[in-house]
This record gives structure tokens, C-alpha cells and sequence, in this order.
């Protein structure tokens, strides 16, 4: 029903920083969105807003997050040849705090602005990041 697409770099960081339990808790929450969607995922395994990227005013995308024990896979929802995608843009692998490790969350928002807009324009040219 729904494609998960998680960033090459980010599928690294996760193969090395994860632990076994965050690596299987990420795929089960991947299994059950791509069988259903949000609705399909139990509500404390995710968050639909993370904040707006690139800013509050201009809100092209709003970042939303997998949330298996002390991992957090942050992305966006996008159409991708025509069927919705969640695309993983960063993951903060020891998220041990109440809040979002602010540093990660901007880059996985300006990577999801980047991808965003390159799917946006038709998706001409290999995205660069």
C-alpha cells in the first residue's frame, strides 16, 4: 500500500549505531505502514509533526518520525510513481532526552526540503546529498 524509502547514509548509520532491538523494532514499524499506513502503526511508535521544514512560514514539509524504543527515523510522506512513500531522511540512533536532538532534526528536514522539491520538479537530474 505505502513504499518506505530510507536514505542510503541514514541505512548505514542505522547498520552500525542501532542496536538488534532498534533495527527490529524500525522494521517491524516499516512493515505496518507499508501494510497500511499511519493508521496501522501503534500511536506512541510514531509522530506525525516534528515541526515544519524549511521553517514555520515557509512549510513545504511537515517532518514525521518512526519512534522504535530509543531510536527516531525522521521523514516526510511524498507521492512517488504514483502511490504514497515515506521517505527516512535522518535517524538519531540514541534519542535518550524528551526532545529531538535539534542538530539531527534540522538536517533531516533540509535533506527532506532537498528531496522534496527534487520530486517536485519532476525528478530531472540525480538528487545530490
Amino acid at each position: 500500500m505505502c513504499d518506505v524509502v530510507i536514505k542510503e547514509t541514514v541505512k548505514k548509520e542505522i547498520g552500525k549505531k542501532a542496536s538488534a532491538e532498534q533495527r527490529a523494532g524500525l522494521e517491524d514499524i516499516v512493515e505496518r505502514y507499508s501494510d497500511g499506513g499511519w493508521k496501522n502503526v501503534p500511536p506512541k511508535k510514531y509522530n506525525a509533526s516534528e515541526g515544519w521544514f524549511p521553517s514555520a512560514h515557509d512549510k513545504r514539509i511537515r517532518l514525521e518520525a518512526f519512534k522504535p524504543w530509543a531510536l527516531r527515523a525522521y521523514g516526510f510522506c511524498e507521492g512517488f510513481r504514483g502511490r504514497p512513500a515515506f521517505f527516512i531522511t535522518g535517524v538519531d540512533t540514541s534519542k535518550k532526552q524528551k526532545s529531538a536532538n535539534q542538530v539531527i532534526l534540522a538536517r533531516a528536514g533540509a535533506e527532506a526540503v532537498r528531496l522534496h522539491d527534487w520530486l517536485k520538479s519532476g525528478g530531472n537530474n540525480v538528487p545530490r546529498g
